[in-house]
């Protein structure tokens, strides 16, 4: 039998994983935007780099320009996995897919420290910016409705990821 193949099925396929990952973000998270129990205290655990780390877990580990817990690590892999969307473009493994991969030392924009790895997520990336053959962006936050303190903890883990 013979195959039958559609070269520009990869950028078909791009195209639309791009457009969807866009278009599925239509609400925007605020910084603040914590989820509140029955009880009226907030549910979600205090992420930001200058928090106190829950007991147990060692602090600082070092980025250049700042620190994150191991706590911070661990919920910034599941962010990136599922709330974050950032495996539908850099894959699961973060090794990359229509985005670049974050696993290996090469940055294409910055230095790969964990300060601009977070203004990085925050900004997204610019059509003027982007690298890749597709052109594909990055909008800001990914695309994704999550919290700043969210986002620092995705750029947590991936620092981790190349460090």
């Amino acid at each position: 039998m013979k195959r039958i193949s559609f070269p520009p099925a990869r950028f078909v396929l791009a195209f639309l994983a791009t457009s969807m990952m866009v278009g599925c973000s239509g609400r925007v998270a605020s910084d603040d935007a914590d989820v509140v129990d029955d009880l009226g205290a907030a549910s979600q655990p205090d992420t930001r780099a200058d928090a106190a780390p829950p007991s147990g877990v060692t602090a600082g580990i070092a980025g250049e320009a700042g620190s994150f817990t191991a706590a911070m690590v661990e919920e910034g892999q599941q962010i990136y996995a599922g709330a974050g969307i950032c495996a539908a473009c850099h894959g699961p493994d973060a090794t990359g897919a229509i985005g670049p991969d974050l696993t290996d030392s090469e940055w294409l924009i910055g230095d790969g420290e964990y300060e601009q790895l977070v203004a990085q997520i925050l900004e997204g990336v610019s059509a003027e910016e982007a690298t890749n053959s597709l052109g594909a962006i990055m909008p800001p936050k990914g695309g994704a409705a999550i919290t700043e303190a969210q986002v620092r903890s995705v750029a947590a883990y991936v620092w981790t990821l190349s460090h």
